[in-house]
């Protein structure tokens, strides 16, 4: 599942790539300062790392939610397979805050075959399929319209793109569903966990436009 929640926060957090053959890097650890912009965390492997946060970079907290608190106008992302019955069935469903809105916006192929990423807002919630599963209707804004009417791909901007489009998302029951909550820099103190991804400048720099941070004894479960 932790594979699944990077791949998501990937989509949403990553800068894009400023140096060469530099993909964003995933960095896990522990903070060791603060001092704006810069945040120090000791990594997992440990090392000391210095990272410059964006201005606009985002502070955010992991939080549990389900399937019924999902209600029509949330923007939500998840990552789900095509099963053989022609439907995307949901992987891990995560709820974005307002402010976060169109952060990713689009539908897109992930690694796996088969395995796709949707940011979307949803339109209906059915939650009365099976005993065990939900439907999640969704509209989402993408770049590029398919001969069938389909829309894929990332959205030009958030709520913008060259087509629009729909899907339905199976949720079953065991599916984890998550909140991400938004804080403030007042949330990076020394000892708490993180998770982020970071982009290598051409200057060797790190960058990060987000952090996922653990808040009230909740972890980044990334």
């Amino acid at each position: 599942m932790r594979a699944l929640l990077a791949a998501v926060a990937a989509a949403v957090l990553a800068l894009p790539a400023l140096a060469q053959n530099a993909p964003p890097q995933r960095i896990k650890g522990t903070i060791e300062a603060f001092d704006a912009p810069t945040l120090t965390v000791k990594t997992d492997q440990g090392q000391t790392l210095d990272i410059a946060l964006t201005p606009d970079a985002k502070i955010i907290a992991n939080e549990k939610s389900k399937l019924s608190d999902i209600k029509p106008g949330d923007f939500v992302a998840s990552a789900a397979i095509l099963e053989l019955d022609g439907k995307l069935h949901s992987q891990e469903l995560r709820v974005f805050p307002e402010a976060m809105r169109g952060m990713g916006e689009g539908q897109y192929p992930m690694s796996q075959p088969n395995q796709s990423m949707t940011n979307a807002t949803v339109q209906e919630v059915n939650g009365k399929v099976k005993a065990s599963q939900g439907v999640l209707k969704l509209t989402f804004h993408g770049s590029t319209p398919g001969a069938n009417g389909a829309c894929s791909g990332h959205a030009t901007a958030p709520g913008k793109g060259n087509c629009e489009g729909t899907t339905e998302l199976v949720v079953d029951a065991k599916v984890p569903v998550m909140k991400w909550v938004l804080g403030d820099t007042t949330w990076l103190e020394k000892g708490m966990a993180v998770s982020l991804f970071a982009t290598t400048g051409a200057d060797g720099k790190l960058t990060a436009r987000g952090v996922v941070v653990e808040h009230d004894g909740v972890k980044p479960l990334l």
